[in-house]
């Protein structure tokens, strides 16, 4: 009985870790780049991306969920949406990484993860 209580125990040690592993916060990175040029280019390309994704979703007559926290995915949080609001949500950030992405930057965890 007590080996089985060793076994959950471990379990239990081994599943956190893999949990806290997947909860790694990401930041966009880009060698010589300073905060305030990722601060800028980060805010034109989700502006960029919230305008392309409102266009591309009909009915134009409503506008994209406005993101009240961001997860440490990078991954933006939205409350009381629906499916439209989602799918506008969902397209705006594929647009703002495929420009962040253009622009030379890439996720990877932020600096002092492990």
């Amino acid at each position: 009985m007590r080996s089985k209580g060793i076994l959950i125990s471990q379990l239990a040690a081994a599943a956190a870790i893999v949990l806290a592993a997947g909860c790694t916060s990401l930041e966009w990175h880009k060698p010589g780049t300073d905060a305030a040029a990722l601060a800028r280019d980060l805010a034109e390309c989700r502006h960029s991306g919230r305008t392309q994704a409102q266009a591309e979703t009909l009915p134009r007559a409503f506008t994209s969920p406005t993101p009240f926290a961001t997860t440490s995915r990078a991954q933006p949080v939205v409350i009381g949406s629906n499916q439209r609001d989602a799918d506008i949500l969902l397209l705006e950030q594929d647009l703002t990484r495929a420009c962040m992405e253009g622009k030379g930057y890439k996720l990877a965890p932020k600096t002092g993860d492990q």
